[in-house]
């Protein structure tokens, strides 16, 4: 794409900080958008990924050319700070990304950084640590930034719809920190829609813990895109572009998990080992991609029954308490669920005590939202909402509660709340003992999960992408 001249990028980039700094929530109007996607700043994709804690941040960012890459990084308002260098690597689009790591970070700062490379220097962007276990996140699910080559600007549009929703976000709650993206960031998987995802100047003030879905396994570029923290290795069978990664952030304990891999083995075993590095957190939050409970799309049930006789009981197991999901693109929560059954109900503004389960939330897609047909719902849901609108959802933790609010885009309101509180570490949890069957349907998940990563390599293969055949598989 040919880039406007360094005249009026200068120009451009000065406006949107004048405008920015003017209106804390980053809000951009469409022709302002049109102006910055010409620059160069717009298709870096600099993108801020969690550490393992609130004293570490991973960066990526695109380039032409291979250096050396830098992130200049200072305490907020510091005339001088630490240059961190990272590593360069080759993409199989032609691109390079540059992967660095920040460590050592203070708790309760603001920090300033800029992304640097040979032939790119990034505009400064902010961001805090915590310093506390209260904190709030951005949940979205399905954003589907997509290309298309039937429309030249459908990329540029569905990035400025999820641009949109980040600057609402931020206008109901100036203290976002973090973005949970349940996973089909991409349509296509394509190293471009990453770019665009990663796009807003607004999200760049954020961390993002994306999780793999369905559509971010059509291509390969979410390999190269990541860069994150605590990523399992030498599982049996993972997906070709990641796997499950965990991070900490207040009193929350984050698994972030491939539902597109059935390998329940190796997900039990990820999650046992995290909680055991982990001893002392209180709160234990999954994100993954698929539905499992909502029932809203009948023809999915059959794929859905065996997804929850896998998740299910590792879920009871580990006494999550929130499940953030996606795939489905209809609003639903779940009641509280315990061996696949409300154990209580959940309905919309309550607030519940030490539940004796885990709570299932699915948010609709930002750019794809479905229309009603073939519409169903599980007696296990609570809360459902259905609208064409734009659904996004703040989330406050807090060391005693976890507070969700939905909110749509359009209408800028509030269509739904609810509170889970713990009075304990283990809150309302039953002592879960693991099934005699269970290991059984987990190593039959794995064996399912390796043939079906025989049907992703072949679709790779198909659409030109040249992998290796046991890199895909295993």
């Amino acid at each position: 794409m040919k880039r406007i001249c360094n005249k009026t990028i200068s120009v451009v980039l000065a406006v949107i900080m004048l405008f920015t700094a003017a209106i804390p929530s980053y809000a951009m109007t469409k022709p302002l958008w049109d102006a910055y996607w010409q620059t160069d700043e717009a298709h870096s994709g600099i993108t801020m990924f969690p550490g393992s804690d609130e004293s570490e941040r991973n960066f990526t960012w695109y380039t032409e050319t291979q250096s050396t890459p830098v992130i200049e990084i200072k305490k907020l308002g510091a005339s001088s700070g630490n240059s961190v260098q990272g590593e360069c690597l080759a993409t199989k689009d032609g691109r390079y990304v540059n992967y660095v790591t920040v460590t050592n970070l203070e708790e309760g700062a603001a920090y300033s950084y800029r992304a640097k490379s040979e032939n790119f220097e990034s505009r400064w962007y902010s961001f805090d640590t915590e310093d506390d276990n209260s904190f709030s996140a951005l949940y979205v699910t399905d954003v589907h930034v997509s290309y298309d080559d039937k429309n030249e600007s459908h990329l540029s549009d569905t990035a400025y719809s999820f641009n949109q929703v980040i600057e609402a976000a931020r206008m109901k709650n100036s203290s976002l920190s973090l973005v949970l993206s349940a996973g089909d960031q991409a349509s296509e998987g394509r190293e471009d829609e990453y770019i665009g995802f990663a796009s807003s100047p607004a999200g760049r003030t954020l961390t993002f813990a994306p999780a793999i879905g369905n559509h971010d396994r059509k291509g390969i570029a979410f390999k190269t895109y990541k860069n994150f923290p605590n990523e399992q290795k030498n599982a049996m069978v993972s997906s070709y572009i990641g796997g499950n990664y965990w991070f900490v952030k207040g009193d929350v304990l984050f698994l972030v998990m491939d539902t597109n891999n059935g390998s329940g083995t190796d997900h039990a075993k990820f999650i046992r080992k995290a909680i055991k590095e982990n001893p002392d957190v209180k709160w234990k939050v999954m994100m993954a991609h698929h539905d499992l409970y909502s029932g809203r799309i009948p023809r999915r049930e059959s794929e859905n029954q065996f997804l929850r006789l896998l998740w299910a009981p590792i879920v009871d197991q580990f006494g999550i308490d929130l499940v953030l999901l996606g795939h489905s693109h209809y609003y639903t929560v779940s009641n509280v669920l315990y061996n696949s059954k409300t154990v209580s109900p959940l309905e919309n503004h309550a607030t519940i005590t030490d539940p004796a389960g885990t709570i299932y939330m699915v948010s609709g897609s930002l750019n794809r939202p479905r229309d009603e047909e073939e519409i169903g719902l599980s007696e296990n849901i609570g809360i459902d909402y259905l609208t064409q609108e734009k659904i996004y959802n703040i989330i406050d933790f807090k060391d005693d509660s976890i507070t969700v609010k939905s909110y749509t885009l359009e209408s800028n309101e509030m269509f739904a709340s609810y509170t889970i509180e713990k009075t304990s570490k283990d809150g309302g949890h039953p002592d879960k003992m693991t099934a005699f069957y269970q290991p059984i349907v987990r190593f039959i998940g794995t064996i399912y999960a390796f043939f079906n990563n025989i049907g992703v390599y072949s679709n790779l293969k198909e659409d030109g992408i040249d992998i290796g055949f046991f890199e895909a598989i295993f």
